[in-house]
């Protein structure tokens, strides 16, 4: 009886076991799947030259945080954001900036527009680092080759909405109680990359996923739509309720008013 017993609760435990395996590394970069398409709708209107100036350039390699001559540029969009992004004079003359500029505001242009309101400026380096975000100042850094290669392999939109949830949404939910308890009940991670940097990554890796699964449903592998029932639907809960109190219908304006 006592094997019996110890069987039993051995099988119980075994599909927890399974669970507890994220299912891949990264949402963004260690999967093929085109959680934002190349023709998904895109609110950037204009891009307007606001000239240089001198800007706070936050760079991971170090260096001065003040930099001049930065060029300068304003997003508009249809919905009535402005997204102010600064291209550190290291990546050239304007028209050189404006190769990562360009597809940059386009990528901001295809994210939840809640999150677009809410960003308050993008800082663009030059090199090959890895993006990251300040949750309190509002604003994420990106890296121009990095960015570069994010566009060839079609992560760019992705990368772009991963740091606008750190940008927007980490402060105040990633510490919030309720988003503890939801990770406290699942029990597992969607990713490995979210399992290492639980207080810091989670929110923003299960975002991503779970955004796409919830408003484009049929852009998901069955596998992963099954992890996140699996895995993750206490986080999934909390999103689907986030997203209700966040995702409200907000009116566009015509592009010749905006940038004229």
């Amino acid at each position: 009886m006592r094997h019996a017993a110890f069987a039993v609760a051995l099988g119980a435990c075994l599909p927890l076991l399974a669970a507890a395996e994220p299912l891949f590394f990264s949402s963004v970069t260690s999967n093929d799947i085109d959680y934002i398409l190349s023709d998904d709708p895109d609110a950037l209107a204009c891009l307007v030259d606001r000239g240089d100036g001198t800007r706070e350039m936050p760079d991971k390699r170090g260096g001065p945080l003040m930099v001049e001559g930065v060029h300068l540029f304003d997003a508009r969009y249809l919905d009535g954001a402005v997204v102010p992004i600064w291209a550190h004079p290291a990546l050239g003359d304007r028209t050189s900036a404006l190769e990562t500029v360009t597809p940059l505001a386009h990528a901001i242009g295809k994210l939840p527009a809640f999150m677009r309101a809410k960003l308050d400026h993008v800082v663009v380096l030059a090199g090959d680092e890895s993006a990251f975000a300040e949750d309190r100042g509002r604003f994420f850094i990106v890296y121009s080759e990095n960015v570069a290669r994010r566009i060839s392999t079609h992560d760019l939109e992705e990368t772009v909405f991963h740091e606008s949830v750190h940008a927007t949404i980490d402060h105040p939910h990633a510490a919030s109680d309720g988003w503890r308890a939801a990770q406290q009940a699942d029990g597992a991670f969607l990713t490995s990359y979210g399992a290492e940097n639980a207080q810091g990554e989670d929110l923003a890796e299960t975002m991503l996923v779970a955004y796409t699964a919830l408003r484009h449903p049929e852009r998901l592998p069955a596998e992963v739509a099954e992890a996140l029932r699996e895995k993750v639907p206490h986080r999934m809960a909390f999103i689907a309720e986030l997203l209700d109190q966040l995702d409200q219908p907000v009116d566009t304006q015509d592009s010749a008013a905006i940038c004229g």
